[in-house]
């Protein structure tokens, strides 16, 4: 269950990104690309998907707290904040 839970972060993240729904051969491509990152921690395997497929950086953990501090986070964080709570939970 908490390998589905990372990988539908991970699909939130893309498709707010991209604004539209992934399709099935999407969704394939970006499993691949975990695959293909195996070696990394999960965090640090889906930034790396993400950037791959939306040339976009994600903002890291730090500066999302640093963010919150002085101003209110916006969905981006929040979908950031959830991935790295299904990726802490894969360990």
């Amino acid at each position: 269950m908490g390998e589905m839970s990372f990988l539908l972060a991970v699909f939130a993240i893309i498709e707010h990104l991209t604004r539209s729904e992934l399709t099935a051969t999407s969704k394939k491509l970006i499993m691949a690309y975990l695959n293909d990152a195996s070696e990394l921690p999960a965090a640090e395997k889906a930034r790396v998907v993400v950037r791959r497929y939306t040339q976009t950086m994600l903002p890291s953990l730090a500066s999302i707290r640093q963010k919150a501090r002085t101003m209110k986070l916006d969905a981006l964080d929040h979908l950031v904040l959830k991935l790295e709570y299904e990726a802490s939970r894969l360990r």
